[in-house]
Protein backbone atom coordinates (compact mmCIF):
# COMPACT_ATOMS: atom_id res chain seq x y z
CA UNK A 1 0.00 0.00 0.00
CA UNK A 2 1.39 3.16 -0.95
CA UNK A 3 -0.54 5.34 1.37
CA UNK A 4 0.97 4.09 4.52
CA UNK A 5 3.26 7.35 4.97
CA UNK A 6 2.01 10.45 5.68
CA UNK A 7 1.52 13.50 8.27
CA UNK A 8 0.22 11.61 11.43
CA UNK A 9 0.08 15.60 13.20
CA UNK A 10 -2.33 16.08 10.22
CA UNK A 11 -3.92 12.81 10.02
CA UNK A 12 -5.14 12.87 13.80
CA UNK A 13 -6.09 16.55 13.44
CA UNK A 14 -8.46 16.10 10.68
CA UNK A 15 -9.58 12.53 12.45
CA UNK A 16 -8.74 10.89 9.45
CA UNK A 17 -9.40 6.59 9.41
CA UNK A 18 -7.24 4.19 7.54
CA UNK A 19 -8.11 0.56 7.48
CA UNK A 20 -6.84 -2.11 5.05
CA UNK A 21 -4.90 -5.68 4.84
CA UNK A 22 -1.24 -6.15 4.80
CA UNK A 23 0.38 -9.23 3.26
CA UNK A 24 2.96 -10.76 5.09
CA UNK A 25 5.50 -9.81 2.20
CA UNK A 26 4.62 -6.26 2.56
CA UNK A 27 6.17 -6.82 6.59
CA UNK A 28 9.60 -8.03 6.04
CA UNK A 29 10.39 -7.56 9.42
CA UNK A 30 7.79 -10.27 10.42
CA UNK A 31 8.25 -12.32 7.76
CA UNK A 32 11.50 -13.17 8.86
CA UNK A 33 10.37 -13.99 12.28
CA UNK A 34 7.63 -16.43 11.44
CA UNK A 35 7.27 -19.52 9.34
CA UNK A 36 3.91 -17.93 7.41
CA UNK A 37 0.52 -16.94 8.36
CA UNK A 38 -2.39 -14.96 6.79
CA UNK A 39 -2.96 -11.47 5.87
CA UNK A 40 -2.40 -8.87 8.76
CA UNK A 41 -5.71 -6.43 9.25
CA UNK A 42 -5.32 -2.76 10.66
CA UNK A 43 -7.30 0.54 11.15
CA UNK A 44 -6.43 3.31 12.08
CA UNK A 45 -8.19 6.55 13.47
CA UNK A 46 -6.93 9.83 14.70
CA UNK A 47 -8.37 11.78 17.59
CA UNK A 48 -7.64 13.91 20.57
CA UNK A 49 -7.36 12.70 24.18
CA UNK A 50 -9.10 14.23 27.55
CA UNK A 51 -6.21 16.86 27.29
CA UNK A 52 -6.91 17.39 23.61
CA UNK A 53 -3.60 16.46 22.71
CA UNK A 54 -3.32 14.54 19.48
CA UNK A 55 -3.65 10.64 19.36
CA UNK A 56 -3.89 7.63 16.44
CA UNK A 57 -5.67 4.93 17.66
CA UNK A 58 -4.26 1.74 16.21
CA UNK A 59 -5.58 -1.93 15.70
CA UNK A 60 -3.45 -4.93 14.25
CA UNK A 61 -5.00 -8.30 13.79
CA UNK A 62 -4.21 -11.48 11.93
CA UNK A 63 -3.00 -14.85 12.01
CA UNK A 64 0.10 -16.12 12.33
CA UNK A 65 2.11 -19.56 12.08
CA UNK A 66 5.06 -19.45 14.53
CA UNK A 67 7.96 -22.08 15.52
CA UNK A 68 7.53 -24.16 18.38
CA UNK A 69 10.83 -23.98 20.74
CA UNK A 70 10.28 -27.27 21.81
CA UNK A 71 9.10 -29.51 18.94
CA UNK A 72 10.16 -27.11 16.15
CA UNK A 73 6.98 -27.63 14.50
CA UNK A 74 4.16 -24.70 13.51
CA UNK A 75 2.45 -22.91 16.59
CA UNK A 76 -0.62 -20.69 15.18
CA UNK A 77 -0.67 -17.49 17.18
CA UNK A 78 -3.73 -14.92 16.85
CA UNK A 79 -2.39 -11.37 16.61
CA UNK A 80 -4.86 -8.76 18.03
CA UNK A 81 -3.24 -5.87 19.26
CA UNK A 82 -5.04 -2.16 19.97
CA UNK A 83 -2.87 0.54 20.45
CA UNK A 84 -3.43 4.33 21.27
CA UNK A 85 -0.30 6.69 20.75
CA UNK A 86 -0.14 10.21 21.52
CA UNK A 87 1.75 12.53 19.72
CA UNK A 88 4.35 14.86 20.76
CA UNK A 89 6.35 17.85 19.21
CA UNK A 90 9.64 16.79 20.89
CA UNK A 91 11.11 14.12 22.80
CA UNK A 92 11.47 16.21 25.98
CA UNK A 93 7.78 16.17 26.32
CA UNK A 94 7.21 12.95 25.68
CA UNK A 95 9.57 11.61 28.09
CA UNK A 96 7.84 13.64 30.73
CA UNK A 97 4.37 12.63 29.64
CA UNK A 98 5.52 9.03 29.33
CA UNK A 99 7.22 9.10 32.80
CA UNK A 100 3.73 10.75 34.60
CA UNK A 101 1.71 7.78 32.74
CA UNK A 102 3.71 4.74 32.66
CA UNK A 103 0.62 3.05 30.30
CA UNK A 104 0.84 6.01 27.80
CA UNK A 105 2.79 5.58 24.35
CA UNK A 106 3.94 8.50 22.57
CA UNK A 107 5.06 8.98 19.18
CA UNK A 108 6.89 12.35 17.82
CA UNK A 109 4.96 14.57 14.98
CA UNK A 110 6.75 13.27 11.70
CA UNK A 111 5.36 14.65 8.14
CA UNK A 112 7.06 11.30 6.75
CA UNK A 113 5.04 8.71 9.63
CA UNK A 114 5.60 5.19 8.37
CA UNK A 115 2.55 3.12 9.35
CA UNK A 116 4.42 0.17 8.21
CA UNK A 117 6.96 0.14 10.39
CA UNK A 118 4.49 1.20 13.26
CA UNK A 119 2.52 -1.76 12.29
CA UNK A 120 5.40 -4.02 12.23
CA UNK A 121 6.74 -2.87 15.41
CA UNK A 122 3.31 -3.66 16.89
CA UNK A 123 3.52 -7.32 15.73
CA UNK A 124 6.99 -7.90 16.59
CA UNK A 125 6.37 -6.66 20.35
CA UNK A 126 3.21 -8.54 20.49
CA UNK A 127 5.39 -12.10 19.95
CA UNK A 128 6.26 -14.45 22.45
CA UNK A 129 9.74 -14.97 23.12
CA UNK A 130 9.99 -18.14 23.17
CA UNK A 131 7.04 -19.72 21.52
CA UNK A 132 5.69 -23.37 22.71
CA UNK A 133 3.18 -25.57 22.57
CA UNK A 134 1.27 -26.40 25.99
CA UNK A 135 1.99 -29.92 25.10
CA UNK A 136 3.82 -30.83 21.88
CA UNK A 137 2.46 -33.84 19.42
CA UNK A 138 4.91 -36.63 19.08
CA UNK A 139 6.10 -37.63 15.82
CA UNK A 140 2.81 -40.41 15.49
CA UNK A 141 1.05 -37.73 15.94
CA UNK A 142 -0.24 -38.87 19.53
CA UNK A 143 0.61 -36.43 22.78
CA UNK A 144 3.42 -37.76 24.94
CA UNK A 145 2.26 -38.93 27.97
CA UNK A 146 3.66 -37.19 31.19
CA UNK A 147 4.18 -40.10 33.15
CA UNK A 148 5.58 -42.23 31.32
CA UNK A 149 9.23 -42.06 31.30
CA UNK A 150 11.10 -44.16 28.66
CA UNK A 151 13.52 -46.83 30.32
CA UNK A 152 17.33 -46.56 30.02
CA UNK A 153 19.57 -49.47 31.02
CA UNK A 154 21.09 -48.59 34.27
CA UNK A 155 25.03 -47.83 33.58
CA UNK A 156 26.18 -49.52 36.18
CA UNK A 157 24.26 -53.05 34.62
CA UNK A 158 25.44 -52.78 31.62
CA UNK A 159 29.34 -52.12 32.78
CA UNK A 160 28.73 -55.10 34.75
CA UNK A 161 27.49 -57.29 32.52
CA UNK A 162 30.56 -56.35 29.86
CA UNK A 163 32.44 -56.95 32.90
CA UNK A 164 30.99 -60.37 33.24
CA UNK A 165 31.55 -61.02 28.74
CA UNK A 166 35.11 -60.27 29.76
CA UNK A 167 35.69 -62.42 32.24
CA UNK A 168 34.01 -65.47 30.60
CA UNK A 169 36.30 -64.62 27.43
CA UNK A 170 33.19 -63.26 25.47
CA UNK A 171 33.77 -60.92 23.24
Amino acid sequence: MSDLTFDNGEFARRERTLQGELALAELPRVAADVLGGSAIQFALAGNADKYKRLTLDLRVGGQLELKCQRCLKSLPFEIDVATRFTLFADEAKLDEAEAEDEDMEGLLFEQEFSLLNLIEDEILLSLPYAPAHDACVAEAGVAPDADVVPQKPNPFAVLADLKGKLQRGEH
